[in-house]
């Protein structure tokens, strides 16, 4: 029996498709080069009138590549003109040429969130294992959708082995008229669990060059430079924000199962399928809460001796567990250490 939510999930993170055209030995959903066995059309359609329902806002279609499906327009103009619902997308922007962004524009995407690992084709080819033709492109899409006026932001993974090449990404970020950039951080799920991965991104004794940097971007306004979750409670401050997973967010896979947030994507974290439950049962299920109400006091370790835990809480616990396994271990990654 469950009851009856009052909040809804007004920012829905959507894996359209776990197809890509790219094979990054990092990719967090461990994309492959075909589909297999994903939502078709009519069952997207049946979601959308689910989170309709539910009072969704806004939704950040990802993947794989969410621009291999042909379908992705007719889904975006679905749920803009059904639910009134704000569409943003997450790409490589090797597959964005002109056609295909005012294709979008036209259906009514407001952002693009465009993923390059290098300020060169030569950085750019050690993380994504893409040509200098695909760089090419990439940089081409991002000039397309400044043409355009997309809302654009720039992503980049920062590991220890691409830190030093942040600055000349800014400076191509700059030059291109983009106004933020978002800088992942890694997070070992998908294929980033391999052991060579992780040797190259993960920041082992490199912590005090990442903490400088991010102390000097924020003083930096052209363009915003932001850092995302898996960096955690980000100085000079140490605030981190109160988990949103399943109170306001949730994640939907290409195969139907919903997570409470993106930062859950172990199999024990899957509330449900859409396929076998509706939407509505899945967010209504108290497990779509376990972790934002996770108890604090629970955490064992360096967290619970710092000063900053009352105002960082020890950080997500997502991504506490997919580098250790464990919820109540101390953030791992943390850049007072």
């Amino acid at each position: 029996m469950t009851s009856t939510r009052t909040d809804k999930p007004e920012l829905v993170g959507w894996e359209i498709t776990r197809a890509c055209n790219l094979t990054c030995p990092h990719c967090y959903t461990a994309a492959t080069r075909k589909p297999r066995d994903e939502m078709t059309t009519a069952d997207c359609r049946r979601v959308l009138d689910e989170l309709i329902a539910l009072g969704t806002s806004f939704i950040g279609w990802t993947g794989g590549e969410p621009l291999l499906r042909s379908d992705l327009e007719e889904l975006i103009i679905y749920a803009r003109e059904q639910g009134n619902i704000e569409s943003g997308i997450t790409t490589n922007g090797v597959l964005l040429d002109e056609a295909r962004a005012r294709s979008l524009k036209q259906a009514g995407v407001s952002s693009m969130q465009i993923s390059l690992d290098g300020s060169n084709a030569e950085r750019n080819r050690v993380m994504r294992r893409a040509t200098d033709e695909e760089f090419s492109k990439v940089v081409e899409a991002i000039r397309i959708c400044h043409r355009l006026e997309f809302k654009l932001h720039m992503a980049m993974v920062i590991g220890k082995d691409t830190l030093e090449d942040v600055p000349a990404f800014v400076e191509l970020a700059r030059r291109e008229g983009v106004t933020s950039i978002r800088y992942c951080g890694f997070i070992p799920w998908g294929r980033g669990k391999r052991s060579d991965v992780v040797g190259r991104l993960l920041w082992d004794d490199h912590r005090d060059r990442l903490r400088k940097y991010v102390e000097s971007a924020g003083e930096t306004e052209n363009p915003v430079q932001m850092f995302d979750p898996a960096f955690g409670p980000i100085p000079p401050g140490y605030h981190f924000h109160e988990c949103t997973a399943g109170v306001s967010t949730l994640y939907l896979s290409c195969y139907g199962d919903v997570y409470p947030c993106t930062s859950l994507l172990d199999k024990q974290f899957i509330v449900g399928n859409v396929k076998e439950r509706s939407m509505r049962e899945i967010w209504n299920d108290p497990n779509m809460t376990r972790i934002a109400n996770f108890p604090r006091e629970q955490i064992a370790g360096h967290c619970r001796e710092c000063d900053y835990f009352p105002r960082c809480h020890g950080g997500c616990r997502g991504i506490t567990f997919a580098h250790t396994g464990d919820l109540n271990a101390s953030f791992p990654v943390c850049l007072r250490l």
